[in-house]
């Protein structure tokens, strides 16, 4: 049950998306799409909103894309152990999916290609499979359905992993993304103001992260333990914002104070 609760949770947090914010294009096939909603069904002890609801609402505040602020295709080299192909793997279907809010199709492509290099290394054969690969290239002019096929690939992938005994590698694929997407928010904040939509979504990973944590020390792996620590420092620093007056969320020091230790965190697992 344990699993099934951490397998809804993180296609919750990856790669699901309202069905109001998205809609089927007549070019995916129906037989190809995976019936998502019943992972709203389950009770989670806490959830966490998607990428893909952060990259919306980062679009719906005028801000542009940007794709160096993205992990480089180049650098999927430099992985070798397991956790940081899992990682990493969380920052490249991350990077995907705001590639595929922000339309931009041969992106997608590419950060497809990536996560389902380090998918293949990591024994994922269904979700990033050539089927997929095949219906992203035959969709590259139309977002609606790279959306849902990208969608679909990701929500197959871990319910493979679920299957077939390999959930081990699900904390470390949700904190790259979680990482991932918050750097991402961080980079499309042009100059920190109190009163910017961005910097308070941004103040308000503070629960988030703190119900993360607690997630991962429920699950006991002391391979867990470092980065456990690295989010336990960040906490301290979101938590400084309890302190503030009712009408300050967060002050321009707290905001670099977190802004400094995620792009370290993002930095140990990028290189």
């Amino acid at each position: 049950m344990k699993n099934l609760i951490f397998c809804s949770l993180i296609v919750t947090v990856l790669l699901y998306s309202c069905k109001t914010e998205t809609k089927p294009t007549e070019d995916v096939v129906n037989t190809d799409t995976i019936v998502k909603e019943q992972v709203i069904d389950h009770n989670t002890q806490y959830r966490l909103p998607s990428p893909v609801e952060f990259f919306i609402y980062i679009k719906d505040n005028k801000s542009k894309y940007n794709k160096e602020m993205l992990n480089s295709p180049e650098n999927i080299s430099k992985y070798y152990t397991t956790s940081s192909k899992a990682i990493n793997f969380g920052i490249y279907a991350s990077d995907l999916a705001y590639c595929t809010v922000f339309g931009q199709n041969q992106e997608t492509f590419i950060y497809f290609t990536k996560a389902k290099n380090l998918a293949d290394e990591l024994g994922l054969t269904e979700g990033f499979d050539e089927q997929v690969a095949k219906r992203i290239d035959q969709n590259l002019n139309n977002s609606d359905s790279l959306y849902q096929i990208t969608t679909d690939g990701y929500w197959q992938a871990v319910t493979f992993l679920e299957a077939h005994d390999k959930s081990n590698l699900l904390p470390y694929i949700l904190v790259g993304s979680w990482v991932e997407s918050v750097h991402i928010a961080i980079k499309s904040v042009s100059k920190f103001k109190l009163d910017d939509p961005l910097v308070i979504r941004i103040s308000e990973q503070q629960l988030l992260l703190e119900n993360l944590i607690d997630h991962l020390n429920s699950i006991g792996d002391e391979q867990l333990n470092d980065i456990i620590s690295k989010l336990t420092e960040l906490q301290a620093a979101f938590d400084l914002l309890y302190d503030n007056p009712e009408d300050v969320i967060i002050t321009e020091e707290q905001y670099n104070e977190i802004v400094k230790q995620i792009s370290a965190l993002r930095i140990q697992f990028i290189s």
